[in-house]
């Protein structure tokens, strides 16, 4: 009984065992197969991001030469215009067959400023399409069917570069931002080109405007100032015949008539010549208080005539001697203090001349209309005038003061103005200059037949009979008999067989000028004094004269006292 029962528990913890053995088995088989699964994941996961390290490695390659490309082009772009060649070296590098298989670049650059720029290029694999619409105002553009994208460049319509891509998908968006960077730096390279063409263009019709309005004026001068000559020079001989009072009346409005032309075509070349940058300052050392005596001289008559009183006031502390421009200096004084008298009925002018702080101060004061405060500052306006109307009861070209503020600020100095209406107006001019360490010369004589200059052998050089006329009566009075050529090459068949002291020579002459001439002679070793006789005032006509070797010049319409002092210096040098 015992073992029958012990059998029993013995087979049943068989049993057990078994069971629980299974169970294990079971569990363990479960357990392989989730190892085995989890190993496959991981080396599915680890494949994977294999492949994806690969991917970015060589997408980070790719970044890194494109960035290298953009950089060399970037610098090539700064140093040099886009030339036939650097473009075709840029599409060129571009081209690696995995990413990028074929490149091209069109550009035609066109503008009214004369730009005419052409180039067409392309690298890798052909490729014949056409640009949409859409490229005219969109800066990039993809073609997904044919897997181009393009940059516009410049803002041109028919200017781009364009790119093949034959990467996949995952490469499109690095690819199409490398292709843009690229544009953008060869469209400001295109842009600056295009810039640098317009600005040398524009200095280039600057030049010729420069160039061409220095032609006009040295032409206008010219035709302005010869017949002036011939006026003035005529009014000056016949000043000295005997005249009915009838005529001397009718003189004395000849020669005011023609100063005042000559005033106003001063004015007029003067700031022509100043916005040409042919206008230049001559300094010398002159005598402020003989400055004082010349205003007095030209103005007595003409404030006496009006009744107004005229002081001219240099005091003690002005130096004996100044360095300066005497002649632009008394073109100051001589407009304000015709300005002055022209607005001044009754009362007077008066003119200080003082000295302080290293500067010449110049003060005219009238007792005139005056002038409103917020019209001072139009005065120095070139063309201004304060009453511009029909019935304007002053007349003038509004260029004085505006020529006046001009020439002090060329000297380093200015103008100031200050008025009170129905009390007067006061004119202030501060010029900045150098005190002479030597008296200042007058070369000239009180009378033109002090000095003899008989015996000199003078020959004139001049096209217009009119001019041939005055300088002969003027020559004459210095009991001198000129020969004439009516240009340079007759003057210089004249020399081959005559001898003369002094040459005149006139510049503008038709078959020969006077520039040509003079060159001519002194090549042939020709050393005596040439003096040009020449309407232009200009610096450039001044250089010109010495260049071709001339020794003097006197500038048309020429005085007699003028004519007296060139010959006397000359003839002394000879």
């Amino acid at each position: 009984m015992d073992l029958e029962k012990n059998n029993a528990l013995l087979n049943k913890k068989i049993a057990r065992e078994k069971a629980a053995r299974k169970a294990a088995e079971k569990l363990l088989e479960a357990k392989s197969l989730e190892l085995y699964n989890a190993n496959i994941q991981l080396q599915k996961s680890l494949s994977s991001a294999q492949t994806k390290l690969e991917h970015d490695s060589t997408l980070l390659a790719y970044n890194a030469k494109m960035d290298s490309i953009l950089l060399h082009f970037s610098q090539q772009f700064l140093q040099q215009s886009p030339t036939p060649a650097l473009l075709k070296e840029l599409v060129e590098v571009l081209i690696d067959d995995n990413s990028i298989s074929g490149m091209h670049t069109h550009i035609k650059l066109q503008s009214d400023d004369h730009i005419h720029f052409k180039h067409r290029c392309q690298a890798g694999r052909k490729q014949t399409w056409t640009p949409p619409e859409t490229l005219l105002t969109d800066n990039t553009h993809w073609d997904e069917k044919n897997k181009i994208f393009w940059v516009s460049l410049a803002e041109q319509p028919d200017c781009y570069i364009a790119g093949k891509i034959a990467a996949t998908e995952s490469w499109l968006v690095p690819i199409q931002k490398s292709l843009s960077l690229i544009g953008e730096v060869l469209s400001a390279a295109l842009i600056r080109q295009l810039t640098l063409i317009k600005e040398v263009n524009a200095r280039k019709q600057a030049e010729e405007s420069e160039k061409a309005t220095q032609s006009f004026l040295a032409m206008i001068n010219h035709e302005l100032r010869t017949p002036l000559n011939g006026l003035l020079g005529s009014a000056e001989l016949l000043a000295d015949t005997r005249l009915q009072d009838d005529q001397k009346r009718l003189l004395a409005t000849l020669n005011s008539s023609g100063e005042l032309l000559r005033n106003i075509i001063n004015d007029l070349l003067d700031y022509s010549k100043m916005n040409a940058n042919m206008f230049e300052l001559i300094n010398g050392t002159f005598n402020v208080q003989k400055v004082a005596d010349l205003l007095v001289a030209i103005f007595t008559h003409s404030t006496e005539d009006k009744r107004l009183d005229f002081v001219v006031n240099c005091t003690p502390e002005v130096p004996l001697n100044l360095i300066g421009d005497v002649d632009r200096i008394k073109q100051i004084c001589v407009n304000l203090i015709g300005n002055a008298i022209k607005f001044t009925e009754k009362g007077g002018i008066k003119v200080k001349f003082d000295w302080h702080d290293s500067q010449l101060h110049l003060s005219v004061t009238d007792t005139g209309a005056g002038i409103k405060a917020c019209d001072i500052e139009k005065l120095f306006k070139p063309f201004s005038q304060i009453d511009l109307s029909s019935k304007k009861a002053h007349e003038g070209t509004g260029l004085g003061l505006s020529i006046c503020k001009k020439l002090s600020q060329l000297m380093g100095g200015d103008i100031q103005a200050s008025s009170e209406i129905n009390k007067g107006s006061t004119f202030s001019v501060t010029l900045p200059l150098e005190i002479a360490k030597k008296q200042a010369t007058n070369n000239q004589s009180k009378n033109p037949l002090d000095t003899p200059l008989e015996g000199i052998k003078i020959l004139v050089v001049e096209d217009v009979k009119t001019n041939q006329m005055i300088i002969n009566l003027m020559l004459k009075k210095l009991k001198l008999t000129p020969q004439f050529a009516d240009n340079g090459l007759e003057a210089l068949e004249q020399l081959k067989t005559d001898n003369f002291d002094i040459i005149l020579m006139d510049c503008r002459m038709p078959v020969m000028d006077g520039f040509t001439a003079t060159e001519t002679l002194r090549h042939q070793g020709y050393n005596k004094p040439i003096i040009a006789l020449t309407a232009g005032t200009t610096s450039t006509e001044r250089e010109q004269c010495i260049s071709a070797g001339m020794d003097d010049i006197l500038f048309k319409p020429y005085k007699l006292q003028e004519i007296q002092d060139t010959l006397c210096h000359w003839s002394q040098s000879t």
